[in-house]
Parts: C-alpha cells; sequence; structure tokens
C-alpha cells in the first residue's frame, strides 16, 4: 500500500537529554527560581520552589524516548499488585484500581523494557496487559473502576467510558508498536483486544477520547498499516481541526475554552495525525496549540509562579506523565531544546507535589 507520510520528514531521532539539559538547565530555568524577590513572598509559595532545580530527578536514560524518572518507575513498582496497580489515593478509597492508570504504566513500562529487558518489567506489562483485558466489555467499551474485590464499582455508571476507552486503545497501540521485543502471546492478546475496542469509535465525540483514539491508532499503523487505520485518523484529525478554528482567535490558540497539562494530549495527537497522513494543517495547528499551552503554563516571571503551581497542583501523576509524553513527542519531531528543559521542570513538580497520586 503506498505510504502517506514521508519516513524523512517524521524521522523520529534519538537526542540527548542530559547532555543539553547540564548547559542549559540553569540559565533557562533556574534563574526564575533564584530571583532575590522570591524570598519576599516565601510565606505564600509552595514549598518546592525551594527545592534545588534538577536534583533529586534521576532519569531511566538519557534519551527523550526514555524520559520518565526512576522516581516515577518507583512509584508505578510500589502500588501494583499481582492484579494491576492500585491508586494510592482516591476519593473512592485507597483501594481501587482504574484503567487510566494501568494504562499509563503499561506505556512507561514498555519504554523502561526497551531500555533494559529486564524480566520483572515484562511481569509488570503482562500485569497491566491482563487488567486491561479484565476491564473489556463485549461492546468493545472498556470499564474503568475495579475494587479490591475485583469487581467492577457502580462509578463505572456515571463516568467517562469513552475517555477510558480511548486510553486503553492508545496504550495497546503502543505496545504493538514495539510488538518485535515481546512475546507473540503478549503481542497477540493486545491486537485482538485492540480490534474489539474499534468496534465502538466511530460513535465517540468526546475530545479527549478522540486524541487517545488517535494516538493508538497511530502507534498501531507503525506496525500494521492499514486503509482503515489512516483513514480514521484523518476522519478523526479533521474533527480536531473543526473544533481548534471554532474556538481560536488571535489572543487564543487551543482547541476548548480552558487548557491544563493532561489536554496536552489534543495537540500531540494531530502531530501524530500528521505523521501517519502527512497532511499539513495537523502539523501547523499542533505546534501552535502546543506552543500557546505551553506559554500558559510556564513563564519566566516570578509573579507568574504561582500560575504554574496552579496547573500542576493536585493533579494525578496521570495527568503529568501524560504532559510528559506530548513534551517528548514533539521534541523528537522538532528538537527545540525548551521542550528537555520542560521535561525536567513537570518531573520536579510530579515528584515534589505532596498531594499527586498516581
Amino acid at each position: 500500500m503506498r505510504k502517506l507520510r514521508s519516513k524523512s520528514s517524521t524521522n523520529q531521532g534519538q537526542g540527548g537529554l542530559d547532555s543539553i539539559i547540564l548547559k542549559k538547565a540553569k540559565s533557562a530555568s533556574n534563574s526564575s527560581l533564584t530571583n532575590s524577590s522570591i524570598g519576599k513572598r516565601a510565606s505564600t509559595m509552595a514549598p518546592f520552589q525551594h527545592m534545588p532545580l534538577h536534583e533529586g530527578v534521576k532519569y531511566i536514560s538519557g534519551t527523550p524516548d526514555q524520559s520518565y524518572s526512576e522516581y516515577n518507575l518507583h512509584q508505578i513498582k510500589n502500588f501494583t499488585t499481582d492484579f494491576g496497580i492500585k491508586q494510592n489515593g482516591s476519593e473512592l478509597g485507597l483501594n481501587v484500581y482504574s484503567l487510566d492508570d494501568n494504562a499509563m504504566a503499561l506505556v512507561i513500562l514498555c519504554e523502561h523494557y526497551e531500555l533494559t529487558r529486564e524480566k520483572r518489567n515484562l511481569e509488570l506489562i503482562e500485569i497491566y496487559l491482563n487488567f486491561i483485558e479484565y476491564c473489556l466489555q463485549p461492546t468493545g467499551y472498556f470499564f474503568k473502576y475495579v475494587d479490591a474485590e475485583k469487581k467492577f464499582t457502580q462509578e463505572n455508571e456515571t463516568t467517562n467510558l469513552a475517555d477510558t476507552t480511548g486510553c486503553a486503545l492508545w496504550a495497546l497501540g503502543y505496545l504493538i508498536s514495539k510488538k518485535n521485543m515481546f512475546p507473540s502471546t503478549i503481542v497477540e492478546k493486545a491486537e485482538a483486544m485492540f480490534q474489539t475496542a474499534l468496534q465502538g469509535v466511530k460513535k465517540i465525540y468526546s475530545t479527549r477520547a478522540i486524541a487517545y483514539i488517535i494516538k493508538g491508532l497511530h502507534y498501531y499503523n507503525t506496525k500494521n498499516e492499514t486503509i482503515e487505520a489512516v483513514w480514521l485518523i484523518k476522519k478523526l484529525g479533521d474533527q480536531l481541526v473543526t473544533l481548534y478554528k471554532e474556538t481560536e482567535n488571535n489572543q487564543w490558540k487551543w482547541f476548548q475554552q480552558t487548557v491544563s497539562i493532561e489536554s496536552s494530549l489534543i495537540a500531540e495527537a494531530l502531530l501524530c495525525a500528521w505523521k501517519t497522513t502527512g497532511v499539513p494543517a495537523y502539523r501547523e495547528i499542533s505546534k501552535t496549540s502546543f506552543d500557546f499551552l505551553l506559554s500558559k503554563i510556564f513563564n519566566n516571571e516570578v509573579d507568574a509562579i504561582h500560575e504554574e503551581e496552579k496547573m500542576f497542583e493536585r493533579k494525578k501523576s496521570m495527568d503529568v506523565n501524560t504532559f510528559i509524553f506530548a513534551l517528548n513527542s514533539f521534541y523528537k519531531v522538532f528538537k527545540e531544546e525548551e521542550y528537555l528543559l520542560r521535561i525536567k521542570r513537570a518531573s520536579e513538580w510530579q515528584k515534589w507535589n505532596k498531594f499527586m497520586q498516581f
């Protein structure tokens, strides 16, 4: 089948994360935190701001593809049982399992297994994959919450299962994109679930779910290229473009009236759509919108640090990991060092935010 994208234009080359960070981290980021005016307002600022920047966060690799911290990896393993990863803090209780968390854990462990080939990581991947399979329903949707007795909770009747289904498709597609390093049993299970879940995606209209589905289809298509997947990616990508054009103006370059760190996946999804289809508008809008989002999250002015704190305050680790993944994706295409610095910054918030749950 004729390829719809130029491999040379979407080359995902690796870059040295820490080598660049060491040269520019202090000048690009630390200056805003060491300004003398911070001391005057210390009583109203978060404890995080008194931590030395870029200390205490050790990365599992020096390349953008493995940018999650060892702290994050430890957190995942610490809350994993033989059934799945459970939430360490939730309005639903301490022993509730969420599919979204297991999907994210699956993606991160796939990255780490690619780097280390540790047998324990493969065991964890199978646990998360089995949990996703446990939540799959005959309709192609996935339930989100499971209690300690492995029963689906009543919250599944009121929560947005479209978003959860999209998240599952992304994780499955991501695993499939790395199928060459996994045993056939794992790959076959993931591919079977992916096909079952595709049954209901044409009826999904949630923006967040659409973004996850595009990402899942993009990664799936890197190993199993089909006309149907490309067609669906373009159909969903056009929906995001329409949403963007209906919302944006001279002062606002986003898909919705509000922005958040976890909504970064919308811009990333459009970037994935461009990588698959080559449609120029997808690339242009994804870059413009993502940089606009970053401008709302980060600011070098000291007075704006409260706004940055608000963007990360009480966010789940899942949300920050979604943001880090988007930063990674944009760095691999555009090679802008700012994205690497923001990965570090987001990881620091993830470690020092006392309210954060996985």
